[in-house]
């Protein structure tokens, strides 16, 4: 439980300052170092430092583990007091499939079919969608390879040529990694197919086609727990009209 009143006559001018600023921007400060803390707050380290001891904590680390787990708390509070969690699933693979195009699914499965190579791409929680649609196309004996190792993601693209096709997987559209290397893959003149949320993002902008799925919330930032069973909607598509063009 965290008591952010705790000692508050006692502090200082300075230590209410960056309590106040914690208070405001709890959701932030999991992902701060004390150095980031230092620069948003004009103070001290010493400042933050008696301020966390204040609060009952060794250090600002010890105070951000608590915060974190406060979070983590709190947001499975929400999602328990939530109306219904399977009516959110429900709306999510409801409204995937309006924004479903039964053309542009055609049209990645052709071009899929075609491929010399087919890559797949992607981070954080999305994995679990790369290895699925990995291990369909390979039992359709399609050439498939899943690019899940950070450190691989600029190296495979050397192999990548105009034959081949990149599928790039991303809820949000904008993860710096996948932006760059969907850069290259494009400079390489290879297909690009971009598997993303239903909004405005930057992947988009690279993808020869783009499929999209239906996700309430698109930031995984600070939050990768969101469901993605529109990429598995997506992705069941994909396969069952590969297998009508085989």
């Amino acid at each position: 439980m965290l008591d952010f009143l705790k000692n508050y006559d006692a502090l200082t001018s300075s230590e209410k300052k960056v309590l106040k600023y914690l208070t405001d921007n709890i959701a932030d400060i999991p992902y701060l170092n004390i150095n980031e803390l230092v620069a948003k707050t004009f103070v001290s380290k010493t400042v933050i430092i008696n301020l966390s001891q204040k609060l009952g904590f060794s250090g600002f680390k010890e105070l951000k583990f608590q915060i974190s787990n406060h979070i983590l708390t709190e947001n499975k509070k929400d999602k328990i007091n939530s109306s219904s969690y399977k009516k959110q699933l429900e709306k999510n693979i409801t409204k995937s499939f309006t924004l479903i195009n039964e053309e542009q699914i055609h049209d990645c499965a052709k071009l899929l079919r075609n491929s010399r190579n087919i890559f797949i791409v992607t981070r954080g929680t999305s994995k679990a969608v790369g290895y699925y649609l990995e291990h369909l196309l390979f039992a359709l004996g399609l050439h498939c390879f899943f690019i899940n190792d950070y450190n691989l993601s600029d190296t495979f693209t050397r192999l990548v040529n105009k034959d081949d096709t990149v599928i790039f997987i991303s809820l949000s559209g904008g993860t710096k990694k996948i932006i760059e290397t969907a850069k290259i893959v494009q400079l390489k003149e290879a297909n690009i197919i971009s598997m993303t949320a239903f909004h405005t993002n930057e992947l988009t902008t690279y993808a020869n086609n783009t499929l999209f799925c239906f996700s309430d919330n698109h930031d995984t930032k600070k939050d990768d727990t969101k469901s993605r069973i529109g990429f598995f909607i997506l992705a069941d598509l994909l396969i069952n009209e590969l297998e009508n063009l085989i």
